[in-house]
């Protein structure tokens, strides 16, 4: 009876240290997902055709017009690298992650995808520099920036970025993982709370 007390109590080590091992290997599993870095969840392709209308003045004779087409690859997503620690809070079996924001994490306007459509130039006048041209080009880019802002792509951005985080986290093996997402950064108020 002597000789099974230390067996036990070296298993009851053991075992306790397997344990805690895997607590450990857990908790390195739940900061990992910050290695992703910036996951992009959501990518739209938005066009856009400029017309210029480039009528003659009285010291002007003729007029000159364009249409150009161009295209922009807009990816959203969020950057789990400013994902922090107190932004996950873990009790038990059950998850609980603040996520950054959902931001534009590339733009992207292949020359390729930009094309002449149309130039008509009459009259004593001369065609489109490739200045202006550049320039009808950037009205564009604006154009579709400002377009953005219409469109959906960063709340569809952090919705995917959700169901990602949810998915990892329940693969991890946590039964209830909840997921806090913002259009704005409001996690510095939330962890004063």
């Amino acid at each position: 009876m002597k000789a099974l007390k230390p067996i036990v109590y070296l298993a009851s080590i053991l075992i306790l240290l397997v344990s805690c091992g895997e607590d450990e290997v857990k908790r390195d599993e739940i900061f990992e997902i910050r290695n992703i870095g910036v996951l992009s969840t959501s990518e739209y392709t938005v066009g856009k055709v400029i017309k210029l209308d480039d009528e003659g003045e009285w010291y002007k004779w003729g007029d000159r017009k364009i249409l150009i087409s161009c295209k922009a690859k807009i990816k959203a997503g969020i950057n789990l690298n400013n994902l922090r620690d107190e932004d996950i809070k873990i009790n038990g079996k059950r998850i609980e992650i603040y996520l950054p924001p959902a931001e534009i994490t590339s733009f992207d306007m292949d020359p390729k995808d930009m094309k002449t459509e149309m130039v008509e130039v009459s009259g004593m006048r001369f065609d489109f520099t490739q200045e202006e041209t550049n320039d009808i080009l950037k009205q564009g880019e604006k154009a579709i920036r400002k377009e953005m802002q219409n469109l959906n792509i960063l709340y569809d951005a952090q919705k995917n970025a959700t169901v990602f985080v949810k998915d990892f986290y329940t693969q991890l093996g946590f039964e209830e993982v909840i997921v806090h997402a913002s259009e704005e950064d409001k996690r510095d108020t939330d962890a004063r709370r």
